[in-house]
C-alpha cells in the first residue's frame, strides 16, 4: 500500500480500479452475448418470448437467474431494447436482475433466514411485474433515447442463415457499445468509490432506533446513493441488524442500494430520458420503503 495515501483514499482508488475493470469486462462479454443471441434468434422470436402476460414471467425469471449487479445488467437491458423486445417485460428484468439471483438466494437464506427471504422475494417479484406493467401502460417507452436503437447490431440481427456467426462484427460492436457507455461508467464508479472509501459502515450502524418510522425511507435513500451489490449487502445487513438497526431499515437499504444505485442511474442516463429515469428510481425507492415497513410490521407483531 502507498503510505502517502490515507486509508480512505487508498480504499476508494482500489474500489474504482477493481470495480471499473470488472464492469468493463462484464459489459463487453454481456454485449457480445447479446450480439450472439440477436444473430441466432430473430427479433420476432424475442418479441414472442417476452410478449403478453407470460412475458413478464419470462423476464423476471431471466432476471433471477442472471448473476448481475445493477450496473452489469445495463448491457443486457440495452440489447433487449435494441431487439425491440416488449418494453414492460424489459423494465421488469431491469428491476429484478440486481435484486434476485442464485447468489442472493443462498446468502439470504443462510444469513437472514427463509422467512425473510420469502418475504423479500415476494415483494421484489411483485414490484418488478407491477412496475413494468405501469411503465408500459403509461407509455414511458417514448422516453427511451432514440440513439440507443441506432446502436443496434446493424447487419447482425437477422434470421439465422447457417453461414456461421460473424464473430468479428459481434466483437467490434460489443467494444463500440462499451466505449459509448464508458464515460458514464467511469463517473458512476468514481462516485461509488468516493462513498465506499469515505463513508464508513459505522454511519449506518449508528441508526439504531427501531421505532423511528423515518429510518426506513431514509435507509432506502442512502442505499440509492451507494453502489452496493445485493450479495455484498446481505452480510453487511446481518452485522447492522446485530448492532441494533431495525431489519426493515436494513432491507430498505439493501433494495435501494442494489436496485437503483447512483452509478446505475448515471449509466441509465445513456439509455433513458429524465422522466423514465425518475420513474424507475421512484418505483425502486417505493419498493424499498414498502418492503421495509412490511418487515418491521411483521417483526414487531411476532410473525417474523
Amino acid at each position: 500500500m502507498n503510505m502517502s495515501l490515507s486509508q480512505p483514499a487508498y480504499d476508494a482508488i482500489e474500489f474504482f480500479v477493481f470495480t471499473f475493470t470488472e464492469l468493463a469486462i462484464l459489459f463487453v462479454l454481456v454485449s457480445a452475448l447479446i450480439g450472439v443471441l440477436q444473430y441466432k434468434f430473430p427479433r420476432a422470436r424475442v418479441k414472442a418470448v417476452l410478449a403478453g402476460q407470460r412475458g413478464y414471467a419470462a423476464a423476471v425469471l431471466l432476471g433471477a437467474v442472471t448473476p448481475f449487479c445493477s450496473c452489469s445488467s445495463i448491457p443486457m437491458t440495452a440489447g433487449l431494447l435494441q431487439s425491440r423486445a416488449p418494453f414492460g417485460p424489459v423494465m421488469a428484468f431491469l428491476f429484478t436482475s440486481p435484486l434476485l439471483n442464485p447468489f442472493i438466494v443462498v446468502l439470504m437464506i443462510t444469513v437472514l433466514g427463509l422467512p425473510v427471504f420469502l418475504l423479500y422475494t415476494s415483494f421484489v417479484l411483485t414490484a418488478a411485474i407491477c412496475s413494468g406493467l405501469l411503465l408500459e401502460k403509461l407509455g414511458f417507452e417514448r422516453f427511451v433515447r432514440a440513439d440507443l436503437y441506432q446502436m443496434s447490431h446493424n447487419g447482425i440481427v437477422h434470421e439465422y442463415d447457417n453461414q456461421g456467426l460473424p464473430w468479428k462484427q459481434v466483437s467490434v460492436h460489443a467494444v463500440k457499445q462499451f466505449w459509448a457507455f464508458a464515460p458514464y461508467m467511469m463517473l458512476g464508479v468514481g462516485i461509488g468509490a468516493v462513498v465506499h472509501g469515505f463513508v464508513p459502515e459505522s454511519f449506518f450502524a449508528g441508526l439504531t432506533n427501531p421505532e423511528a418510522w423515518w429510518l426506513v425511507p431514509v435507509a432506502g435513500l442512502f442505499g440509492v446513493l451507494l453502489y452496493v451489490r445485493a450479495s455484498t449487502m446481505i452480510p453487511i445487513a446481518a452485522s447492522l441488524v446485530a448492532k441494533g438497526m431495525s431489519l426493515g431499515s436494513v432491507m430498505s437499504l439493501a433494495i435501494g442500494g442494489a436496485g437503483a444505485s447512483l452509478p446505475e442511474m448515471i449509466l441509465m442516463k445513456r439509455m433513458f430520458h429524465a422522466p423514465l429515469l425518475i420513474a424507475f428510481i421512484t418505483l425502486v425507492f417505493l419498493t424499498a420503503s414498502m418492503t421495509g415497513y412490511a418487515v418491521n410490521l411483521l417483526k414487531w407483531s411476532g410473525l417474523l
